[in-house]
């Protein structure tokens, strides 16, 4: 008799055993047991009312770009939203998006159109749908900031369109508990291209020389403290350069883990402990994690996506 599994598959584009260290930033992760690319929200809606449906646990996979995937891969579905890229205008000043248009395309489409807004999340390689999971952003600006309305999905609950009052996204954390992005309409304040455009380039200019954009890395690995800098208390900690294992505290920018090259989840967890307990230990200050981890299989964790 045919499994749960063997019924989506035929329904759906699906592939077995996929590695997901070819679809993180940190290039780490084993594989995935399903994984599905769904093109369009309606395919998207469809599969997750399946999944959940026949009690078959999933993880959703944007760009990826504060992810850590586990070195022992992912039972069940991994969905990708990297086929759902679509980009519209949607009145003078807005524009409506699906979950996976790529950040450097909407920085991209946002100016050229001379709309300005999201400028802060140039040289970021995640998808829409993670970087609302998380309120991706600089300083004290998120995207959320620019949200006028999101389709969410919620098990058991189905679609709804909400406004961000209703979500109450907060730093660092878009509050979605739980729920899928379908698509978001997001509105920005109307300029001149070429104003937008230097904007962009000089918060990248400045990226550049403040973080270890050419490495393997999956961005901040903290979120920053009231009133304080991760990445100041981490340096002051004496932690820039330390190592476990393949991965090391960049020293370009100490709120930074770069894979030099082979290094596992492990190695990773093991430098988070150690960053934490260093801090907590200096300062007496508790570091909240920005990277997201998906906990190896048969361990007790969050479902969270990225």
């Amino acid at each position: 008799m045919p499994s749960p599994a063997d019924s989506l598959t035929e329904r759906f584009a699906c592939r077995r055993e996929v590695p997901l260290a070819r679809w993180t930033p940190l290039k780490i992760g084993g594989p995935a047991e399903l994984f599905f690319e769904p093109a369009k929200p309606e395919q998207l809606l469809e599969l997750l009312e399946l999944l959940h449906a026949q009690g078959l646990p999933f993880r959703i996979l944007g760009g990826g770009a504060n992810l850590l995937a586990p070195d022992g891969g992912v039972r069940g579905a991994v969905i990708h939203t990297g086929q759902m890229r679509r980009l519209f205008r949607d009145g003078d000043a807005c524009l409506r998006a699906w979950p996976g248009v790529t950040l450097p395309q909407l920085v991209r489409t946002a100016g050229g159109l001379g709309l300005s807004g999201v400028e802060d999340l140039i040289g970021v390689p995640g998808h829409l749908g993670g970087a609302l999971a998380m309120n991706a952003g600089g300083g004290d600006w998120g995207i959320w900031d620019q949200v006028r309305e999101v389709t969410l999905w919620r098990a058991g609950e189905g679609a709804a369109d909400f406004r961000p009052e209703q979500v109450g996204p907060r730093y660092r954390d878009g509050n979605l508990r739980g729920a899928v992005v379908l698509e978001a309409l997001l509105a920005f304040e109307p300029g001149l291209p070429a104003a937008v455009k230097a904007r962009a380039e000089e918060i990248l200019r400045r990226k550049n020389l403040s973080q270890p954009v050419t490495l393997s890395s999956a961005g901040c690995a903290f979120k920053n403290p009231p009133g304080d800098s991760a990445g100041r208390l981490i340096d002051a900690a004496g932690l820039k350069g330390a190592r476990e294992g393949g991965v090391l505290v960049s020293e370009r920018h100490a709120n930074f883990l770069v894979n030099l090259g082979g290094a596992r989840a492990a190695d990773v967890v093991a430098l988070l402990e150690r960053i934490e307990a260093t801090v907590r230990q200096r300062f007496g200050v508790e570091l909240e994690r920005e990277l997201v981890v998906w906990p190896e299989p048969g361990a007790a964790g969050p479902d969270a996506g990225a």
